[in-house]
């Protein structure tokens, strides 16, 4: 289903579990996106076992959506690996890992996809381009980049990274909304399902590291998630 060279296929990944509201404001925001018509976007949605009617009204509103079933037990990366799966089985020019708590700004993907065309005509053609996000209430500065410093006794410290007005290269990025080409799915492949929950997103990053591709963060910020810490969490 790749797009020809006057038409490009955008497939959108994602997986939810009980919260029918933020999935459906973030497929509204979806929406909104002011993109190209020589894009076409095609979304991919692993509902997790929800039973709050999320797919229902996922159905209802946005019909054209592609919904796959999970028992519960996938959460995050396993989740998402299955959207990923089901995409590449069909074949698209860039994909979208995109989590149902952000909300991106109206051009958010096109400025994904305009970052992507300046990095490949740089020679940066196999770049995966994360996105930095902030507080809906505060703006402040919430999930984006993430760069690797050896420390003392081999150990590695992250630190993370806000953006700027330019592209800034790191080592990984938060998974919340990431563009990936299907030049860099070509050598990667998909999540590694040995990861359930946390750490699937910045160990694709390391492996695309290592297979000769580079990992960027986008200019700017290009939506809100708020900061939401893991413990107790689904």
């Amino acid at each position: 289903m790749r797009g020809s060279h006057d038409k490009k296929t955008l497939a959108v990944l994602m997986t939810c579990h009980n919260r029918r509201r933020k999935t459906l404001s973030c497929l509204r925001a979806l929406r909104k996106q002011t993109i190209s018509d020589s894009v076409d976007i095609e979304v991919y949605l692993l509902d997790d076992g929800s039973t709050d009617g999320t797919a229902e009204a996922v159905r209802n509103d946005f019909p054209d959506v592609n919904i796959l079933h999970g028992d519960g037990s996938l959460f995050w990366n396993r989740g998402m690996r299955a959207s990923f799966s089901a995409a590449i089985q069909r074949g698209h020019d860039y994909y979208l890992w995109l989590n149902d708590d952000s909300i991106l700004y109206e051009d958010s993907l096109g400025v994904l996809l305009d970052t992507h065309s300046a990095l490949t005509s740089r020679g940066y053609e196999c770049s995966i381009i994360g996105s930095a996000m902030q507080d809906p209430d505060n703006h402040q500065f919430t999930y984006g980049g993430v760069r690797r410093h050896k420390m003392r006794w081999a150990r590695i410290k992250l630190e993370r990274i806000k953006p700027s007005s330019e592209a800034i290269q790191c080592d990984a990025t938060n998974g919340n909304c990431v563009l990936i080409p299907a030049s860099v799915v070509e050598k990667v492949g998909n999540l590694d399902e040995i990861y359930q929950h946390r750490w699937g997103d910045h160990d694709y990053c390391f492996r695309a590291l290592d297979c000769g591709c580079s990992v960027w963060l986008a200019p700017g910020y290009l939506g809100t998630c708020k900061d939401n810490p893991i413990e107790g969490t689904w």
